[in-house]
């Protein structure tokens, strides 16, 4: 059934609700849950809705629509801390002792994170007496480029349901390292895997011991609770009558389940979302769960409305998907899309200028990846940017000490340079922690370095050291002959700088996935290989690499641009047999 986001829906009824990007979703969620407390009679001082979306920033803004009148009558939160404040949390005195967590020490949970000293006693296990060479104990203790690989192999864990059973995976292709003296990369072996994975509960166990959870500890502890204490549903459905969950195309197999045991009895439960728009998969993200989701055929709802963009772009992006044909809604008949084919710099700069002449604001870079949205910042181009720099630093700088120091700065000042000046104080505090005021004197230095900028920005690692050391008097260890200052002398600064994350970035360089669920008068989209494809065979529902794309696309309000490195000409002629109207610009050299 279609309908926009300002209708009223049943609200004793589960529902499914697609939408694609600009058709107002989170307005009709503020909208149905408004109806729903004005309306039900099954709600009370202590029985609420509960509103479950997926980022903190989609939180703050769904409670700041809802307003004080409704807020306090409704919990909205992320799943995690949903399931954290409503299962983990009140019950973790029932999770069976066999996983030693001590709740006693429990204060929140995290992102996960690799602990050296808790992996050497994990490592401890008699069962790891079985590795084989080249990846026994002590080869992945002591050689860096192994020990590089167990923390990358580490940090891509995932709580995993499947055929009735919760379990701790680690994505295997991550098992990498980087060998500095043979110059290549350097991995764990499958069979010495398939034993660390066995084992990796014990390494969880060292964690719950020390009363530490992460986000997917919460899922874990959550299922397992609820299937040994079926009550706890009983109680989640007397305290949310109703539950509904945004970008649900988000969830994963772990949460589906939980959703769908809370909705068997007593609670409605609706869900919105969009498949097109399902790019998490690396957080265990599983788009087929939205169609697995089933309701009655007339509780099943489709806007196809789109507040947010031109009639040029909305044309232009019903030709990218075949499943919704979007209505464009305000009426922006601007110009059409425009593809740069040529170098990512030159084709930001020509979106500018042709923003500038319209007089409009700026225009916005949208890139797969972190290194190379911070390469844009810089002015940056090439496309063999080295986004293992970092973990190769660790490897070619054996003093911890200066390796920490040089670190800390770079992130410092370089969130300071992305206005984010208390995260940047935070990464030099500890060095003055023993100070009697270490916060002024980490401003005190942060400012100086920035002060200095200008005389390492274009030079080497090493200049930056040298800097460091006189600006701020501070006594680092020296250089002998040797990878470490052959890494300080033929690295750049700039090189090192774009490797760094900034979490919260609100700059016109951000990545695709830092922009989802934001939108921008001007786009333009940093192009990859997959970038090309989607335009010529568009297979939203089989390739996320394609859904990102999309996604970054339907960020823009009024112009998009599109840059990629090559095309060809038969490919040109069949980019304008798709898409009327598309205009192609080449540059220089790229014919």
């Amino acid at each position: 059934m279609i309908i926009t986001a300002k209708d009223k829906i049943p609200i004793e009824k589960d529902f499914k609700v697609e939408a694609g990007p600009g058709a107002g979703k989170t307005e009709f969620l503020v909208n149905h849950i408004k109806n729903v407390i004005q309306n039900s009679t099954r709600l009370s001082c202590v029985r609420k809705v509960a509103c479950i979306t997926y980022t903190n920033t989609a939180v703050e803004t769904i409670l700041k629509r809802l307003g004080k009148g409704v807020a306090d009558k409704v919990e909205v939160s992320t799943i995690h801390s949903f399931l954290y404040k409503n299962v983990v949390k009140p019950y973790c005195s029932f999770i069976p002792n066999e996983f030693e967590l001590d709740c006693k020490k429990i204060n929140g949970h995290d992102e996960f994170f690799v602990n050296s000293k808790y992996v050497r006693e994990w490592l401890d296990n008699k069962e790891f007496d079985k590795l084989d060479n080249p990846n026994t104990r002590n080869q992945i203790l002591k050689l860096p480029a192994l020990n590089q690989a167990l923390k990358s192999w580490l940090l891509s864990i995932k709580c995993v349901y499947k055929s009735n059973t919760i379990s701790f995976q680690c994505d295997n292709t991550k098992a990498v390292g980087y060998d500095n003296k043979k110059n290549i990369r350097n991995g764990l072996k499958a069979k010495n895997l398939k034993m660390l994975s066995s084992k990796l509960i014990e390494l969880k166990k060292i964690y719950w011991r020390k009363g530490k959870l992460e986000h997917n500890d919460i899922l874990f502890f959550s299922y397992i609770l609820i299937e040994k204490y079926p009550f706890i549903l009983d109680v989640l459905r007397a305290k949310y009558p109703y539950v509904f969950l945004d970008e649900y195309q988000d969830t994963n197999p772990v949460q589906a389940y939980i959703v769908s045991e809370i909705r068997k009895k007593e609670t409605i439960v609706g869900v919105i979302g969009d498949k097109a728009q399902s790019i998490y998969s690396f957080q265990g993200a599983d788009s087929s769960l939205f169609d697995s989701f089933k309701v009655d055929k007339n509780n099943k709802y489709t806007i196809i409305e789109n507040h947010r963009s031109s009639n040029q772009i909305v044309k232009f992006l019903n030709n990218v998907r075949n499943d919704i044909n979007q209505d464009p809604c305000d009426n922006m008949d601007l110009d059409e899309a425009i593809v740069f084919v040529g170098d990512r710099n030159t084709a930001y700069n020509k979106a500018c200028e042709k923003c500038k002449e319209n007089k409009e604001k700026t225009v916005v870079s949208l890139s797969r990846d972190n290194i190379n949205s911070n390469a844009m910042k810089k002015e940056i181009e090439g496309n063999d940017l080295n986004k293992k720099l970092l973990e190769e630093y660790s490897n070619m700088d054996s003093s911890s000490e200066r390796r920490n120091y040089i670190l800390s700065f770079i992130e410092a000042i370089e969130l300071a340079i992305n206005e984010k000046y208390k995260e940047a104080i935070k990464r030099i505090e500890w060095i003055f922690r023993k100070e009697e005021h270490p916060k002024k004197i980490a401003l005190c230095t942060l400012s100086k370095m920035l002060k200095e900028y200008n005389s390492y920005c274009e030079g080497t690692l090493m200049d930056f050291y040298d800097v460091i050391c006189s600006t701020l008097n501070l006594n680092l260890s020296g250089f002998r002959k040797g990878n470490a200052k052959d890494f300080y002398e033929h690295n750049s600064y700039k090189s090192m700088a774009i490797c760094i994350n900034i979490v919260d970035d609100t700059s016109n360089h951000i990545t695709i996935h830092k922009a989802k669920g934001s939108e921008y008068e001007n786009v333009i989209i940093i192009g990859t290989k997959n970038t090309k494809s989607l335009l010529l065979n568009p297979n939203l529902d089989a390739n996320e690499e394609h859904r990102i794309n999309y996604v970054g696309m339907s960020r823009a309000e009024k112009r998009l641009f599109i840059q990629i490195d090559d095309l060809t000409a038969d490919e040109e002629k069949e980019l304008h047999k798709k898409y009327e109207g598309l205009f192609i610009e080449r540059f220089v050299g790229n014919m």
